[in-house]
């Protein structure tokens, strides 16, 4: 593993450390964009679909049964 130092800071830094940040970071990403298109395609079923799996619904006051 590499080892370099910069003269302006003084303080050491080893290559897999941005490696690692980089990974997390591509994680964190892929995560996010995976949440976002289940919600999306949650979001696409009908109403009585989402009702019975528990989606909260945003317009509750339009479907409620009395």
């Amino acid at each position: 593993m590499t080892t370099l130092t910069y003269r302006g800071g003084g303080k050491p830094f080893t290559s897999g450390a941005g490696r690692s940040d980089l990974a997390n970071y591509a994680r964190k990403l892929v995560l996010a964009w995976t949440r976002w298109r289940t919600a999306r395609e949650i979001e696409a079923m009908p109403f009585d679909i989402r009702k019975d799996i528990g989606w909260p619904s945003t317009d509750d006051n339009k479907h409620r049964t009395m």
